[in-house]
């Protein structure tokens, strides 16, 4: 970038020059759904065919202005825009999705194991997160910890035990997988079912499944949720 830059703003030569923002507008304009960098010589190919025959370096210094003040990261101010009718993305309704990004984990893969237990009257046990910490205060099915050192074998060690009640655990085929801003998650679902009158454990609660939408379930828990309820599973534990 610095030597396009120096070569069409210093010397007028007919050069793309497109840094940061100049990638933001480009990929928002023509909608490039190749994430980055993958995506960068295509957004260069899209930004030559742009060019004008002459004031190449007063083009790389527009596109970068366009970029920083009026098609931002967020919130991007499309009626300002020169470019608002030809925008593809704003015509999507989505121009804050690009430049597409992979989205790289960080930290170490933790993982854990989920117990979906239902009730013979559609109802789900579920329980709240302690107010401070990551999740804080929401809702959930009960879980085990989640460690890089996950033992799978004794997962079931923190499975819910609600008095009078014989469990059948099974592990649900596959796993559940989400990605925190500071660690990728990885969940083994375990599902058993209840009888009508079986109590809820301490701290725990029973909640129809019909009113889950009334509940504070992060997106996780709404994974392994959908995850339990749409597999049968055949392992019985």
């Amino acid at each position: 970038y610095s030597a396009a830059a120096i070569a069409a703003i210093a010397f007028g030569v007919r050069t793309a020059a497109i840094e940061a923002n100049g990638e933001r507008v480009l990929a928002r304009l023509f909608a490039v759904e190749a994430e980055l960098p993958r995506a960068k010589p295509q957004i260069r190919s899209l930004a030559e065919g742009l060019l004008p025959p002459e004031r190449a370096g007063d083009f790389a210094q527009a596109l970068m202005d366009l970029g920083a003040a009026i098609c931002t990261p967020k919130r991007p101010a499309c009626v300002l825009c020169p470019w608002m009718e030809d925008c593809l993305s704003r015509k999507r309704g989505d121009p804050e999705t690009f430049p597409r990004k992979v989205r790289s984990p960080k930290g170490e893969l933790r993982r854990g194991a989920a117990f979906v237990l239902v009730r013979a009257d559609n109802a789900i046990l579920l329980r709240n997160r302690p107010p401070k910490g990551l999740l804080g205060g929401m809702a959930e099915v009960p879980t085990g910890n989640w460690t890089p050192q996950f033992n799978e074998t004794a997962a079931l060690a923190d499975a819910p035990r609600p008095q009078r009640a014989t469990l059948r655990w099974r592990r649900v085929p596959g796993a559940v997988e989400h990605v925190f801003t500071h660690f990728p998650l990885r969940l083994t679902v375990y599902k058993a079912s209840a009888d009508n009158g079986t109590p809820a454990p301490d701290g725990m609660r029973w909640i129809a499944l019909s009113e889950l939408s009334d509940e504070a379930l992060p997106t996780l828990m709404r994974k392994v949720i959908a995850h339990a309820l749409s597999s049968g599973g055949k392992r019985d534990y």
